[in-house]
């Protein structure tokens, strides 16, 4: 990979990417990989997806963590006199299996809540992307059918574009996500105020998967997901229940229309 070259900062390398992403950068550098993704679209977008992931992570670490023990985990080292080091021992076992299943367990174990898995990956789209000036989405609301017709054919289902004109908030564009190894859509959207909501569309496993609306709180923003017909939906932005249920029942009736 090329980077800039200068005699006051050096090539950017891959690592200094990586760091830039963790938020682990020396001072002094911070300069050189903004200016090298500004004239780099395509590792902007991988830094972009490398702090999308990162929040994912957090936020699935946080929630594995809630998570209470198996009794019957704790039973059976009991049962057999292994004492409360073991015991212990199980829970961060346990911890270690709640966040590597988050993550990969539709190759091994197929998670039980699928629309929380949606409500973190909408969250998380929306932390990395809502903030974004330079590159928010990958193509703009003014190759809005080309978008529609290529998220379609990535996705395997139809990928209309919502109109939210009526709620006051007009079309950004959108992007190519991952789900579990599999295409999954953002899209976003802004209001006048500059206030920004995403739409996050993937698809399930099961065909005949279906949810209600539901509305789930994260430390910044909101998500209301549902699943209907084997595709999950989520709207997510810094906004209360209240707030972007409008945005979300117009989605619905114009995904259902």
């Amino acid at each position: 990979m090329t980077g800039i070259q200068t005699p006051q900062t050096g090539p950017v390398t891959q690592d200094e990417l990586h760091a830039h992403a963790d938020d682990q950068l020396p001072d002094d550098r911070i300069a050189a990989v903004e200016a090298h993704l500004r004239d780099h679209p395509a590792d902007a977008r991988r830094v972009a997806d490398w702090r999308m992931f990162n929040t994912a992570l957090r936020h699935r670490a946080d929630s594995a963590a809630m998570e209470p023990v198996p009794a019957t985990m704790i039973g059976v080292l009991a049962r057999r006199g292994e004492g409360r080091r073991q015991a212990i021992a199980a829970s961060v076992v346990w911890l270690g299996i709640g966040i590597g299943a988050g993550f990969f367990g539709q190759h091994l174990v197929q998670r039980p809540d699928f629309a929380m898995r949606v409500a973190e990956e909408t969250q998380g789209a929306y932390a990395v992307y809502s903030p974004e000036t330079l590159h928010p989405v990958e193509l703009g609301a003014d190759q809005a059918d080309h978008l529609s017709d290529w998220l379609g054919k990535r996705l395997g289902r139809p990928i209309p574009i919502p109109n939210l004109t009526d709620i006051g908030f007009a079309f950004v564009g959108g992007r190519l996500m991952v789900a579990d190894g599999a295409p999954a859509a953002m899209l976003m959207y802004e209001n006048a105020s500059g206030r920004r909501v995403v739409l996050y569309v993937a698809g399930s496993s099961d065909p005949d998967d279906d949810s209600p609306m539901a509305f789930r709180r994260f430390d910044d923003s909101g998500v209301i997901t549902w699943v209907r017909d084997g595709t999950a939906y989520g709207v997510g932005g810094g906004f209360s229940e209240t707030e972007l249920m409008p945005a979300a029942r117009s989605i619905r009736a114009q995904f259902s229309a």
